[in-house]
């Protein structure tokens, strides 16, 4: 199967026009006309989950966050990226990254958390400003409300997390038994996007890490900052984004790495 008809697969999942202006999003190596057989997702391209999709004989590797992710004046084996690139490239290995098009999409990775907690009336932080994407349901992060009249304590959205998530590492800046009702979502490095949860009048922010300063501001805008680990908070969603280009490409053979550290 040529390596376009993947990337338009792909395109129907997590639309490259949902990314955010700053990301580097899209195909980051390899050629279109290619001969794929064997894809492989993970959350991040590193020395291991490249050498397992060299030993799994993958021809595609789709990881969430970007490589490269700045500009390169060059591409050496001087500096990690450029060792990685280079190893890709030898080994005949393209790679593919969603990134924020996969957080922001319909179904993308901050929609799948809110369904976890059973949210309502959910909604993007922040829909996108492009003129040519009118879909309310896609755009920045999510906020909604937990289901019950009476508001959850945050030790109770940790326990449903973890029925999903099979590794989280819970902290928060409020006591445990906080009640929450109104949510909002951003996964990964989110607590940049503070002031916009606060603005949306959300009582506690989901997100999988902040800074010390971003949770001194969350504390001070009277707004529980929930972190579950940036891996925790996104990895999962590779597994399902392979098991969605599965049932999309069905001759292909999709899979998710089984070597990603998932530990941190």
């Amino acid at each position: 199967m040529k390596l376009e008809t993947i990337l338009n697969a792909l395109q129907q999942i997590a639309p490259l026009e949902y990314a955010e202006s700053w990301d580097n999003v899209g195909l980051l190596v390899g050629s279109t006309d290619a001969n794929v057989t064997d894809v492989m997702t993970c959350l991040t391209l590193t020395p291991t989950t490249l050498c397992e999709a060299i030993d799994r004989k993958a021809q595609l590797v789709v990881c969430h966050h970007p490589i490269p992710f700045k500009p390169l004046s060059r591409i050496t084996s001087e500096t990690s990226t450029g060792k990685l690139l280079l190893q890709a490239i030898q080994a005949g290995v393209a790679v593919h990254s969603p990134h924020t098009a996969w957080d922001n999409a319909k179904q993308g990775i901050n929609q799948q958390l809110a369904e976890m907690l059973d949210l309502t009336s959910v909604r993007p932080l922040q829909r996108f400003t492009n003129g040519t994407l009118t879909d309310d349901s896609v755009g920045i992060g999510r906020c909604g409300y937990l289901s019950t009249q009476e508001p959850h304590s945050i030790e109770a959205i940790f326990q449903k997390l973890g029925k999903h998530l099979p590794v989280i590492h819970p902290r928060t800046t409020h006591d445990f038994s906080h009640g929450v009702r109104k949510l909002g979502i951003v996964c990964g490095s989110g607590g940049s996007m503070l002031g916009l949860v606060a603005s949306r009048g959300c009582d506690a922010m989901l997100t999988g890490e902040a800074t010390y300063h971003q949770c001194l501001e969350a504390e001070s805008r009277s707004v529980a900052m929930i972190l579950i680990g940036h891996h925790a908070s996104e990895a999962f969603a590779m597994n399902i984004l392979a098991r969605l280009l599965q049932a999309e490409l069905q001759d292909l053979h999709v899979y998710s790495s089984e070597r990603e550290l998932s530990n941190f």
